[in-house]
């Protein structure tokens, strides 16, 4: 049962997807018809699902579910996970790809994938300070206070000199 991304607790878990590349405006309409469509159907055990999502920056797909009224099973999400997948097929977009990173370069957003984000910390293009996308949190509260941070503040700065 798809509701408005604010209607949402901030408890609730999410799945944030990023794309390889930043997706057009016809796609996004196109993904975003697709997705009501799935969260509309979409089950756990036979039992409704209340989920939303929003497509941010045309590069994440962020899905929520609220966490107060059910909870998706393995199954369900699999069946997340192979909707995801089609959209890919769909757009020619990588939505999976767990080896991208997106990062903030002034007023753009970047996609680059792992060996290019470590080569560009060791070119000194990238610092600690860099604002990057920490698509590791876990519930919506986090996606105003923890999504875009400071490299520093994120599973990234494994990739520092920093303790």
């Amino acid at each position: 049962m798809f509701v408005e991304f604010s209607k949402i607790s901030s408890q609730s878990p999410i799945w944030i997807f990023q794309a390889n590349k930043m997706v057009d405006v016809g796609s996004i309409k196109k993904i975003e018809d697709d997705t009501i469509n799935f969260l509309n159907s979409w089950t756990s055990h036979d039992f409704e699902i209340k989920s939303s999502f929003k497509i941010l920056y045309n590069l994440f797909l962020i899905i929520s579910v609220e966490s107060d009224f059910s909870r998706p099973s393995g199954c369900s999400i699999d069946k997340l996970i192979n909707f995801v997948k089609e959209i890919n097929k769909l757009h020619n977009i990588d939505f999976l790809n767990r080896l991208n990173i997106s990062y903030r370069n002034e007023d753009m957003i970047e996609v680059v994938n792992i060996t290019q984000f470590k080569k560009l910390i060791l070119d000194g293009l990238i610092s600690k300070d860099t604002i990057v996308f920490n698509n590791t949190i876990r519930n919506k509260g986090e996606l105003n206070k923890n999504w875009e941070t400071k490299a520093l503040n994120s599973w990234h700065k494994k990739y520092f000199n920093v303790k």
